[in-house]
């Protein structure tokens, strides 16, 4: 049944929010704490799946969940925290990360979207100067000259309009907003396409130890998997690669999905008696870019406003971050002391400087893990002196979890030094005759 907390009192408000995800939620719940008057909208009716994200959310993310009174028991619900990270490299190697303490907890989530996203939509809706509308279908926007004064939708059958101040587009890749207001695009990546396909399952057979893990298996082809323990007894099952190596040909997406999966031993063993319990989802060609953060009336955040691929699991933080940025220059703007546009170019530079970095750093994992094809000698040597190096490690799993600043992660000596401590490693073991400790065990017959 749709849910709504409508307020009465008038159809003009300070800001309108096209789209109720976490960008839109987050981005209204800040506003509505300092006051403003909010109008947050959803096409969907609550609670609903998107149509494709990573389920991962690293501590930094909770933090800011923290901030605006998120209530991790609600939108963490019967999830199991997850402390380890195992990343099997084809037949060669696998190597295993702990989640360092980072932001007061030392754990992710692979969460429930539609669970999450509900639960950030209540936290919106808990504030007393936030309206919420779900099942409302923003068609157009209202102008008074060049600047965006409004919306219009309709919902239940009826075509209404709002007015506002100021127009949100948190309405994802694909913004409606974007669109009607012309945003631009830049910094597009588009020589690197990959497409993702997913579904969840249960009585999935546990990982090893049987503890709550993210378990990820790249095959060297241009495409990997991911497993990740997920909201009551799921595990999310993920395909990721470039976008020629997942195209579906004469296949639809659900049967490329499973011949994969199948095609992997190292995979499909765990999923042998599971059962998949949602419809395979997914996205093709991924996009990469930035758009015009806003313009008269007007704004954009989340996906609206940057769009990267999911290798790294980063888009949600991006999602709340630039909420939280918005949210600062919008209440700056409404309190006077900084003009619309003022607000704009304070808020511009400011996802440039927390997105940009992280950006880069994603673009060269795309490049290096899925549109590069290493020989196997490289597998067997310095790729696994790399990648198995406890520093190289250390630094990995501290970028994902942003307790590393993106720019310069990973320095030059420390990349040749753990190429030259694999590569003596190697000597010394050998000599002494013992096995490799980063071997993947044997897959039963």
């Amino acid at each position: 049944m749709m849910s709504e907390h409508i307020n009465t009192a008038g159809n003009h408000y300070d800001i309108i929010i096209v789209g109720g995800r976490p960008a839109g939620a987050t981005l209204a719940a800040r506003l509505g704490q300092a006051g403003l008057r909010v109008l947050l909208l959803e096409r969907a009716v609550m609670p609903s799946l998107p149509a494709a994200s990573s389920p991962i959310i690293y501590p930094a993310t909770m933090q800011l969940l923290d901030e605006i009174g998120a209530d991790e028991a609600d939108y963490a619900h019967n999830t199991p925290r997850i402390r380890r990270l195992v990343s099997e490299v084809r037949e060669d190697f696998r190597v295993t990360f702990d989640l360092p303490a980072l932001f007061g907890r030392d754990y992710l989530y692979a969460i429930d979207r539609a669970r999450f996203d509900a639960a950030l939509w209540r936290t919106a809706a808990r504030q007393p100067t936030v309206t919420t509308h779900d099942g409302f279908s923003v068609t157009d926007v209202l102008r008074d000259g060049k600047r965006i004064v409004g919306i219009t939708g309709r919902a239940n059958g009826r075509d209404t309009q709002f007015t506002a101040n100021g127009v949100v587009g948190a309405d994802g890749r694909f913004s409606l907003v974007a669109r009607k207001a012309g945003a631009a695009s830049y910094d597009e990546q588009s020589d690197m396409p990959t497409s993702i396909y997913y579904a969840y399952w249960k009585q999935v057979q546990p990982y090893a130890s049987g503890a709550p893990i993210v378990h990820s298996y790249a095959t060297g082809r241009g495409y990997g998997f991911g497993l990740m323990d997920s909201a009551d007894g799921t595990t999310c099952v993920v395909i990721e690669g470039r976008a020629n190596a997942l195209e579906l040909g004469a296949a639809k997406a659900p049967e490329l999905y499973l011949q994969l999966l199948q095609q992997h031993p190292r995979v499909w063993r765990r999923l042998v008696g599971a059962k998949q319990v949602t419809d395979v989802r997914g996205m093709r060609n991924i996009g990469n870019m930035y758009r015009t953060a806003g313009g008269p009336g007007w704004a954009l955040v989340g996906d609206a406003l940057h769009q990267k691929d999911p290798i790294d699991g980063q888009g949600i933080y991006d999602a709340v971050v630039t909420a939280k940025l918005l949210a600062q220059a919008l209440v700056a703007w409404r309190n006077g002391s900084i003009t619309w546009e003022q607000a704009l170019h304070q808020y511009t530079a400011a996802v440039r400087a927390e997105t940009a970095p992280m950006y880069a750093v994603t673009m060269d994992r795309v490049k290096r893990e899925l549109y590069t094809e290493h020989p196997a000698w490289a597998y067997r040597s310095w790729l696994r002196w790399l990648v198995t190096d406890p520093e190289y490690g250390r630094r990995m799993v501290w970028l994902l979890s942003r307790g590393l600043p993106a720019e310069g992660w990973l320095p030059r000596a420390v990349f040749f030094k753990a190429l030259a401590r694999g590569a003596v490693r190697d000597v010394a073991r050998r000599l002494a005759r013992m096995p490799e400790p980063y071997a993947l065990p044997p897959l039963a017959v």
